[in-house]
């Protein structure tokens, strides 16, 4: 019979949430100064020896300015003889929305030491994100003003009026009746006729369309949301960051989700319930994946097209379901 005792009350941290063994635990920036339409992975990673399955990982605290999106969840755990070991992380991306500095404060990691019988507390640095391009608050808060002057006046503008005139009467003969001009407005109104008549007729037949407006509208509404990322075409870097942003604006557009609640199980099931195709909803989250793991991999310019075309397209289809 093996007696399990349960872990102690006393000393017990408020964050502890039942991570046992021996671990380390830092949050990391793969770069702390942006560019403009820029992104950073802020990484949250806890690796030792313990029960690695069930740590539950703290989540990072954004300012405002500071756009943050739902983080990857990834697991790299090998099984031995001495249980399991190695790592657990979570990858935000951060997007600044405009120039300045931005604190993402400290946050800690708790768990009970199996080797020293205790719990142990691990409080990670701040970091600072530091986007010195880009507009300021200020500048996307206030709308441009107009500048006042006054007028100057010229003398040479200005011209006075003649008191010794020499005006003489202009005869103009007329041969406007009988000319071409005239017949031809004269028939105009009786060939505008039948062309108003076939004008109104196609569009009869376009407006009682409902299948092929539907698909127009949605195609038109894809390319709303996917035009930042059809500018930024050719900047690899740019392009995912903005085609993500690009996605994730559409879901809260159509499907009212904050974007800190989104993430593809929820998606899933969101979709789902709104009766979306399976085989569509595995395509919208494949250009999610594909916006992921374009960041660590070669991408050319026909790639990024190919890209663009897939995401307008589940878009588009998307639509014409919700």
């Amino acid at each position: 019979i093996v007696e399990v005792k349960p872990l102690p009350i006393e000393n017990k941290p408020a964050d502890f949430t039942g991570a046992v063994g021996d671990f380390d635990f830092k949050v990391t920036a793969n770069k702390t100064e942006l560019k403009a339409n820029e992104s950073a992975q802020i990484k949250v990673e806890v690796n030792g020896k313990g029960n690695l399955k069930l740590v539950e990982l703290p989540k990072i605290e954004t300012p405002a300015g500071l756009e943050r999106y739902e983080p990857e969840h990834k697991e790299n755990i090998v099984t031995s003889l001495g249980g399991l070991r190695g790592s657990v992380y979570d990858q935000y991306t951060i997007v600044p929305q405009y120039r300045g500095k931005f604190k993402i404060p400290p946050i800690s990691f708790s768990y009970f030491s199996l080797e020293d019988k205790k719990y142990k507390t691990i409080t990670s640095d701040a970091i600072v994100i530091d986007a010195p391009l880009g507009k300021t608050a200020s500048e996307v808060d206030n709308a441009p003003t107009v500048v006042k002057r006054d007028v100057i006046s010229n003398a040479k503008d200005i011209r006075f009026i003649s008191t010794q005139a020499d005006l003489q009467p202009r005869i103009v003969k007329s041969d406007f009746l009988g000319s071409k001009l005239f017949y031809s407005l004269l028939l105009l109104p009786l060939l505008a006729i039948p062309l108003g008549i076939f004008i109104g007729a196609k569009k009869k037949q376009r407006d009682s369309d409902i299948i092929g407006n539907k698909r127009r509208m949605a195609d038109r509404l894809a390319r709303k949301y996917l035009s930042e990322a059809k500018k930024q075409l050719g900047n690899k870097e740019g392009f995912y960051v903005a085609l993500e942003k690009a996605l994730h604006n559409y879901l809260k557009a159509k499907l009212h989700v904050e974007t800190s609640d989104i993430s593809k199980d929820k998606i899933k099931e969101i979709l789902q319930q709104r009766k979306v195709d399976m085989p569509i909803i595995d395509d919208f989250i494949k250009v999610f994946d594909d916006c992921e793991y374009a960041r660590y991999t070669p991408t050319t310019n026909v790639m990024m097209e190919q890209e663009y075309n897939k995401a307008r397209e589940v878009l588009t289809k998307i639509d014409k379901q919700l």
